[in-house]
């Protein structure tokens, strides 16, 4: 299992859509999944998610360590134009394999 260091969150930062989950117990990660990460506190390194994929740990997905108080946030959003690309349906004629990223 890989780990993510997740970020503080910065001051204004609120997602319209997005929520903050609270970690009530420290030894027991908010979010356990079966994907490749491990998701830890920027601050104190506790384990805020446990084998979560990239794509489940966006930006609107903040998360209050139950050790430290701190908020923390995905680095890096996933979703955005990487889900876009692989959703969209590919044009006709073609398939998904024969789809190639633009510069």
């Amino acid at each position: 299992m890989e780990r993510m260091v997740m970020r503080r969150i910065q001051e204004g930062e609120v997602p319209p859509d997005g929520a903050t989950a609270l970690q009530e117990d420290p030894d027991r990660p908010v979010f356990r999944g079966n994907g490749r990460y491990d998701y830890v506190c920027v601050e104190c390194g506790n384990v805020l998610a446990h084998a979560m994929d990239l794509e489940q740990m966006t930006k609107r997905v903040r998360v209050k360590c139950g050790r430290c108080r701190t908020i923390n946030v995905a680095v890096v959003d996933w979703k955005g134009p990487t889900l876009a690309h692989a959703t969209s349906p590919a044009p006709e004629g073609s398939s998904a394999g024969d789809l190639k990223d633009e510069p």
